[in-house]
């Protein structure tokens, strides 16, 4: 057996773009708001502070396709606010300069 050798050429595809991922990042942000709403919709309301212990057994036992459901849009939810945190602070970083030339210039401006 012999190993390939032939290089293979650069996806052109428009998912390898920056401008998809870009677009995709800021779609997980709109997401993540639109999912909360969702699994807070889908999740009702809950017995108040107090309530009798029959009040609760039968809100968690009536209702608990609904509280399944609502938890799993907000375990998954969770993902979206990981990956819009995480693409903001990519986006931050890409503005700022390098750390070496922001110490030059504090530097250099405190030693007149």
């Amino acid at each position: 057996m012999s190993a390939s050798t032939t290089a293979t050429a650069s996806s052109t595809s428009v998912n390898t773009t920056r401008a998809f991922w870009e677009r995709l990042w800021r779609l997980s942000g709109i997401n993540f708001v639109v999912f909360v709403i969702i699994a807070y919709v889908i999740y009702g309301y809950q017995p108040q502070v107090g309530a009798p212990a029959d009040a609760l057994a039968a809100f968690y036992g009536g209702h608990r396709t609904r509280i399944l459901i609502a938890a799993a849009f907000s375990g998954l939810n969770v993902l979206n606010l990981m990956w819009f945190a995480a693409a903001l602070r990519t986006a931050g970083a890409r503005q700022r300069p390098p750390r070496a030339q922001r110490s030059a210039d504090c530097f250099s401006s405190s030693s007149r």
